[in-house]
């Protein structure tokens, strides 16, 4: 009578192919967004085509509002894109708003405000040569190292008529930032908005 023993070393070579094979398979499936270089694909960064900056003074009769249009989508402020309509009348206070557009799409919601990392990991600084005191509003967004975003800010008007500009920057991923004296400062020199436009305090 003959006697059959198991080779159990043919089964554990088996087991061990069928193992990695099945890995290899795996490894296919997550790698077929591959570009062929082995490394995954990065997203290009959506640009910002639209700004409107609008200030309504406090008892809501008054505004001023800074567009600018990015009308051929060539990511330059061209000459023609900026439009200003309404001066800012002088010892008046004005609540500000910013707001970002990719065409139609809201930038400032869906890339920005969308979570907490899009917040902080940008911040809006404003400067002017014009008599302007300005504060970040309490109802702007925080960030998490306790600076205000500035997407909200109350604006005052100095007592002269003079004409200037106002410019708007907004820092991406700056390694350091300030909401101190309400304009804001920022290191770094990654910006996704740096545009000036002239206005009037009359």
């Amino acid at each position: 009578m003959k006697t059959n023993f198991l080779n159990f070393n043919t089964m554990k070579t088996t087991k061990f192919f069928a193992s990695a094979f099945l890995g290899l398979a795996l490894l296919a499936s997550c790698s077929d967004d591959d570009d062929g270089s082995g490394t995954q694909p990065v997203e290009e960064e959506e640009a910002i085509t639209r700004l409107i900056l609008t200030f309504t003074n406090d008892d809501e009769t008054d505004t001023v509002i800074l567009t600018w249009n990015d009308a051929n989508l060539d990511e330059v402020i061209d000459a023609g894109e900026q439009t200003v309509v309404g001066e800012f009348d002088a010892d008046e206070v004005y609540d500000a708003e910013i707001q970002l557009f990719n065409m139609d799409e809201d930038f400032l919601a869906e890339d920005i405000l969308a979570d907490q990392a899009g917040i902080d990991a940008h911040f809006f600084v404003y400067s002017t040569d014009l008599d302007f005191t300005m504060v970040r509003a309490d109802d702007d967004n925080l960030r998490g190292d306790g600076n205000r975003l500035g997407v909200k800010t109350v604006w005052t008007a100095g007592p002269n008529d003079e004409t200037g500009t106002i410019t708007i920057q907004l820092f991406h991923e700056s390694p350091s930032v300030s909401d101190d004296g309400g304009f804001g400062s920022a290191t770094g020199t990654d910006t996704d908005i740096d545009i000036t436009f002239n206005v009037e305090i009359d």
